[in-house]
């Protein structure tokens, strides 16, 4: 797909960049929907040599119009193309175009080409800083692996659960960079030295209570609705160390009911994971994680499983669910 709009003569020169869970990480296996790939294309092109941010997009949606059975499609914040696989739809590639400031100087300004011809009044040039926020989710113990490891893990169950307790359509759903953002700034491992084996034990469950406690203690109240429910919101901002747009919060998309829905899922989930904590039996304690994270969550057999609390989640993938 690359060669294809580098080959079009169409378009200025470009460097692909990987973003999102893709080089993060931090993906897990859809459940029922096709994935996505995000792909950023950096455009040697400055942004003041284009009138309208979406003549990029515009071109390359026509470049690949016949370049899948599904065609390309304009959307806001990207172009996308769909791919198949035995006849249904597997996956698709968002492609996000950015331009420079000064495009002779690679660490300039980035900006994003938002909006679409449908809707005017949302097209803009803002900016961006894709490749700072993917090394600032990585740099997170970058130096320690197995700690990493945990990070990454905890951030994928954490992923898990709102796919499965959240609706996909609207904004009904907590963004997904919402909750890595706040693991990068405010998870901690959950660890044990054992000094006879010198090695250290990692906890996972700790770890994801520790997490998601977090998350709880970071909802304010904003005010009430019409019948009298309490509504509650998490104010989160893009790092202020990146280049991006002031005042950048990724849950602004939330209404403040889906926030206190958030809010009241969260509270739920603390409350069913020191559940777990207390359970004794092991396969007791893994049938209660099931109805967390779903069947991919294996239920061991009574004789293949310690009858000892042991207080972790144990990975069965490289999707850490």
């Amino acid at each position: 797909m690359l060669k294809k709009l580098r080959d079009s003569g169409q378009l200025p020169s470009f460097t692909e960049l990987n973003q999102g869970s893709y080089s993060m990480y931090t993906g897990v296996e859809p459940l029922d929907k096709e994935y996505d790939i995000d792909v950023g294309l950096r455009f040697k092109a400055n942004k003041d040599e284009y009138e309208k941010p979406t003549e990029l997009k515009n071109k390359i949606c026509d470049i690949l119009k016949n370049h899948t059975e599904y065609g390309a499609k304009v959307k806001k914040p990207c172009v996308t193309v769909t791919y198949k696989k035995d006849g249904e739809i597997a996956y698709h590639v968002d492609l996000v175009v950015y331009t420079y400031e000064d495009k002779n100087d690679s660490d300039s300004q980035l900006y994003l080409a938002r909006g679409k011809d449908s809707k005017p009044e949302e097209i803009c040039w803002e900016k961006s800083d894709p490749k700072g926020l993917v090394d600032y989710i990585n740099a997170k113990y970058e130096d320690e692996k197995e700690d990493r490891n945990q990070y990454r893990r905890i951030i994928r169950y954490m992923k898990r659960w709102k796919n499965l307790k959240f609706s996909s359509s609207g904004n009904a759903e907590p963004p997904s960079i919402g909750i890595t953002l706040i693991a990068a700034d405010k998870f901690e491992v959950s660890k044990k030295y054992d000094p006879i084996e010198e090695k250290y034990y990692y906890n996972d469950l700790e770890a994801l209570i520790g997490f998601a406690k977090e998350i709880q203690s970071l909802f304010t109240c904003v005010g009430y609705s019409e019948n009298g429910r309490i509504l509650y919101r998490i104010y989160y901002a893009l790092p202020c160390t990146l280049n991006f747009e002031a005042n950048t919060d990724v849950f602004k998309k939330m209404s403040d009911i889906y926030m206190t829905d958030f809010k009241d899922k969260i509270d739920k989930l603390v409350k069913d994971l020191e559940a777990v904590k207390e359970e004794a039996d092991e396969v007791e304690q893994c049938k209660l994680l099931n109805k967390i994270f779903g069947d991919d969550f294996k239920i061991p057999e009574k004789k293949d499983a310690s009858k000892k609390q042991v207080n972790c989640i144990p990975s069965s993938s490289a999707s850490g669910v």
